[in-house]
């Protein structure tokens, strides 16, 4: 049975460079009724067909250019663009690019944390979040804005915040160390950004879900990356077309993509990691 939640969630909307430019959001496209969730050993699913087609399929069309990506070693063999690494850059593709415009103003609204702490409820997951508030200032926001932001952080409860990241690892080796995420983050959707036939299964670059060997290093709230032979995987989500990972940040939240083995063509595993995330973060 669904559950509604019992209060909506407040909003602190200031604009982002991207929003200062007059495109309002499609509302609605993200649909994750098809959800399911295991509970061991921490809350993690598996929502398909999550995008309608044509859009998903324009979205993976106009991916950003590689040589616009980071390159971030420390986390493994990954290539990052995102506001915290290349924000400039990151902020400047979104804006002129109408899709993934839509998309960041649908992924900064209301509606979609609404949406995705619902069917988090649904699932008998009640993170306790559905009263906060939402800011969305970043570093890239006006002097006033970024004031706004150091006084919210007087205030007992911080407000949350949205962003994603555009992730790319190469099929040849690419890989994603086990982690837990940080410890500002609260929920975390991975969503696979490749058309149909574009990723071959036997490549690997599946989403595992890990338990750590040695019982005593199972707390892991401030997110000590690990290697492999220390986890052993539980589960992997593999990765597919229009597909989303969900999970809830806790402290055993260890998850990983192990090195692939596809062709060293150029294939790349492309995926928007999307967070719901403290406002102190930024």
């Amino acid at each position: 049975m669904s559950t509604t939640l019992q209060a909506p969630v407040k909003a602190c909307r200031s604009k982002s460079p991207v929003e200062t430019q007059d495109a309002p959001a499609r509302d609605g496209h993200f649909s994750f009724h098809e959800a399911a969730f295991d509970y061991e050993p921490y809350p993690i699913g598996l929502a398909t067909s999550v995008l309608p087609a044509d859009w998903y399929n324009e979205l993976c069309d106009t991916w950003p250019d590689t040589d616009l990506f980071e390159y971030k070693p420390n986390l493994g063999h990954k290539f990052s663009l995102s506001i915290m690494n290349r924000p400039d850059v990151y902020h400047q593709f979104v804006r002129t690019h109408a899709a993934w415009k839509e998309l960041y103003h649908e992924i900064n609204s209301r509606t979609f944390v609404e949406r995705v702490l619902n069917v988090l409820i649904e699932n008998n997951i009640d993170t306790g979040l559905q009263h906060r508030r939402i800011c969305d200032v970043n570093a890239l926001s006006s002097p006033w804005k970024k004031l706004r932001k150091r006084v919210s952080r007087r205030r007992k409860t911080p407000p949350l915040n949205v962003r994603f990241e555009y992730s790319m690892l190469p099929a040849d080796g690419g890989h994603i160390r086990p982690h837990t995420d940080a410890p500002a983050k609260y929920i975390t959707l991975v969503l696979s950004m490749v058309r149909e036939g574009e990723w071959q299964p036997e490549w690997g670059g599946g989403t595992e879900v890990h338990k750590v060997k040695d019982i005593t290093r199972n707390y892991n709230h401030m997110n000590h990356y690990m290697e492999f032979d220390e986890v052993d995987t539980l589960k992997a989500f593999e990765f597919r077309p229009n597909q989303c990972v969900i999970f809830v940040r806790t402290f055993n939240s260890l998850h990983s993509v192990r090195p692939m083995t596809g062709p060293g063509t150029g294939a790349l595993r492309k995926s928007l990691t999307i967070n719901i995330e403290s406002e102190y973060y930024w």
